[in-house]
């Protein structure tokens, strides 16, 4: 209880905020890092001489050979110049190993024997640029600073994610970030033997029901290989692609299996299904080597040879079963007992085996409508989920479309990262009702009868791109793109003040929605624009955005519409009435 006497806190001052920010987000990044099962080298304040500069260096993560040297900021300014001098300061380190080895056993004798366990030869130094807030660098940035491999915020929230739930095994992912194979990491072995996972056919189907000649296999494999061989195609990863389609891990799920298996001491019963890697081979009884069309008459007397390749299997459904089996790194009673479990249980799994020639989005098309299917009658699969799995197997659909642009418009200028595209994006604006609702009709290639979108408007290879020809969707995207940032350009111009206001209703999905169906609907009458047009458009326009004012509900998005065709274009009522 307070007593009279009680002094108000004082309030911090910026520098204090400041200093407060920058030691709490260095904790993140090492809570992730040593979660992993690195270990941590304090170097923050301790500068030093290598080579041809002074070299300041925030952290060091060290785990075997892999040497994470790593420089975090909250830096919004002068960042380029920033950038640069960590970029040479990575260089120089590079040029000149064994000295900034040494330098680093004198300040930390206490880690000599884990700074010099590897000859300098084959340790593997990345310098990661961890920022907390996006950077804006271009294609040629990141060219130019190419002794830098960058962190960003949603790629280390996807980490943090990651070792909160299956801790020490989260460090495959981030080896997967680094691009490193099991050849790259800790010392060089000499047994072929032990690069390779011997598993038993117990069921190679001849026929699977599937088209391309894609064929399956199911057999027995131990949790510890499927852990240390596993990747999966999570959508909230790092990656740049169309082709993930996964769920991040749910930790209450992992936690509850993983319960499952300590108190039982048993692996599932149900299939764990993957893709496999193209370098599998089979094996018969007298160790001949067969082709799978072969191994179909073998009776299951017949082995599958695995490469053991860290991130080589992709996990279609399982992700839970295989990887509630993690390594924890504490010395707890289940940790003791699932270390036991991850050799002895093994997992039954079927793996596809696809043509060497089958391209990888043809695979991924393939996966997603397994896990579709698989987990149609389970758990509800995330909206935005259901989004990646639709792009996968039609990139041309509507709201396909429109998924691509909405995360083209994310990337940069008046929208740059103000768009919800990963689920771990927290206080951005939800983009799964916008696709829905209102962009996947400016984008259609298959407007409704009297209506019309930006497709009839693009001059660009119509038929290339309605055969879903991947060159020919860019270059789509990016007119709708274009169009849309000189539309919402012009707004964000005319509307500044309720523009950068955080508490007004402009960035909100229904006002952002009522503008996208706006212009599909003055399509007929105005055509596509250029800035200038949009600019006289909603010079002068004025409109009450504040929380208080705003008089549309979240399901008036056409009535908005109409407001602004009226309003703003000027379009009579009656016609409005017909668009």
């Amino acid at each position: 209880m307070k007593t009279k006497n009680a002094k108000k806190r004082a309030p911090l001052t910026p520098e204090q905020l400041l200093k407060r920010e920058k030691r709490n987000f260095k904790t993140k990044i090492r809570n992730i890092f040593t979660g992993s099962g690195f270990t941590y080298i304090p170097t923050n304040d301790h500068e030093m001489k290598i080579g041809l500069r002074k070299v300041e260096i925030d952290s060091i993560f060290i785990y075997e050979n892999i040497w994470l040297v790593c420089e975090d900021t909250v830096k919004t300014s002068n960042i380029r110049d920033h950038i640069r001098t960590k970029n040479e300061a990575i260089a120089e380190i590079n040029k000149n190993l064994s000295e900034f080895i040494n330098k680093l056993t004198d300040m930390f004798p206490e880690c000599s024997e884990l700074l010099n366990k590897y000859d300098k030869d084959r340790l593997k130094i990345f310098g990661l640029y961890i920022s907390k807030y996006e950077l804006s660098l271009s294609k040629d940035d990141y060219e130019l600073f190419n002794n830098l491999k960058f962190v960003d915020p949603q790629t280390l929230g996807y980490f943090q994610w990651l070792v909160k739930g299956i801790k020490f095994s989260a460090r495959n992912e981030i080896f997967r970030f680094l691009n490193l194979k099991n050849k790259d990491i800790g010392m060089v072995s000499s047994s072929s033997s032990s690069a390779e996972i011997t598993a038993p056919i117990i069921y190679p189907k001849e026929f699977t029901g599937l088209k391309n000649k894609v064929r399956v296999v199911s057999f027995m494999m131990s949790a510890e290989d499927l852990l240390n061989t596993c990747y999966v195609l999570r959508k909230d990863n790092w990656e740049e692609s169309i082709w993930l389609y996964q769920r991040l891990i749910d930790n209450n799920r992992l936690k509850k299996v993983r319960e499952f298996i300590e108190r039982k001491g048993e692996a599932f019963y149900n299939n764990i299904i993957v893709g496999l890697p193209d370098n599998i081979s089979f094996r018969d009884a007298s160790q001949k080597l067969k082709t799978i069309d072969e191994i179909s008459d073998l009776e299951g007397n017949c082995q599958l040879i695995i490469p053991k390749e860290l991130n080589s299997i992709c996990v279609i459904d399982g992700q839970h079963r295989i990887y509630a089996h993690y390594e924890s790194g504490v010395d707890s009673r289940q940790e003791r007992i699932i270390s036991q479990l991850r050799k002895q249980l093994h997992l039954l799994v079927t793996g596809l085996v696809f043509p060497k020639e089958m391209t990888k989005e043809d695979r991924a098309k393939i996966q997603s409508e397994i896990f579709d299917d698989i987990n149609s009658n389970a758990k509800s699969v995330p909206q935005n989920i259901l989004l990646q799995i639709k792009r996968i197997k039609n990139p041309i659909a509507d709201e396909s479309l429109a998924q691509f642009v909405i995360e083209k418009l994310n990337k940069q200028g008046i929208f740059k990262n103000k768009l919800q595209i990963s689920s771990l994006d927290s206080g951005k604006i939800k983009t799964a009702s916008i696709v829905r609702f209102a962009l996947r009709y400016l984008v259609t290639v298959t407007p409704a009868d009297g209506k019309q979108s930006l497709f009839n408007y693009w001059t660009g290879d119509k038929n290339s791109l309605l055969s879903s020809d991947n060159a020919a969707i860019q270059e789509y995207v990016d007119f709708c793109v274009a169009v849309l940032r000189d539309f919402f350009g012009a707004i964000a111009k005319n509307l500044k003040t309720d523009w950068n206001n955080p508490e007004s209703k402009l960035l909100t999905v229904i006002s952002l929605n009522g503008f996208i169906i706006a212009l599909t609907r003055q399509l007929s009458v105005n055509g596509v624009k250029n800035f200038e047009f949009y600019d006289e458009v909603f010079s002068g326009w004025k409109f009450d955005f504040s929380k208080e004012g705003f008089p549309y509900t979240s399901s008036q998005y056409r009535k908005f519409s109409s407001e602004i065709l009226r309003t703003a274009f000027k379009i009579p009522e009656e016609k409005v009435e017909l668009l």
